[in-house]
């Protein structure tokens, strides 16, 4: 664990907060384009975007020319979004939004209980 003031799960809330926002964005933009002809649905996928941003993201290898390669196609690496060969689905956008502003909200008082225990601190340190 960081032993910095503003180390600890800071920086790991910042990155979840970053990648949420991503991720509205890209939903935000399939309901704006599920009228357009030949549209299909796009994700970010969090736990990869997580994964990779913590330096994990441990790669596949084929010890065998018979295994399956790792699915690449569809996916974006570098910005994490995934097409999907399906349209968009109102509903399921419209769930998709409200799971991720709550995660998003979540994050959010993450990081203000820890701004506030600082705050306690400091405060409380000064008497």
């Amino acid at each position: 664990m960081d032993n910095s003031l503003f180390g600890g799960p800071l920086p790991l809330i910042e990155k979840a907060l970053d990648i949420r926002q991503a991720r509205q964005g890209v939903l935000q933009s399939n309901i704006a384009n599920m009228e357009t002809p030949g549209y299909r649905r796009h994700d970010l996928d969090f736990a990869a975007m997580m994964e990779k941003s913590m330096g994990g993201g441990a790669t596949l290898a084929r010890t065998n020319p018979g295994h399956m390669s790792p699915p690449e196609e569809g996916m974006d690496l570098a910005s994490g979004v995934r097409r999907q060969n399906r349209p968009v689905d109102l509903d399921e956008e419209m769930l998709a939004i409200s799971e991720n502003q709550l995660m998003y909200e979540i994050a959010t008082r993450l990081a203000a209980k820890r701004f506030e225990g600082l705050r306690y601190a400091i405060d409380e340190g000064g008497k």
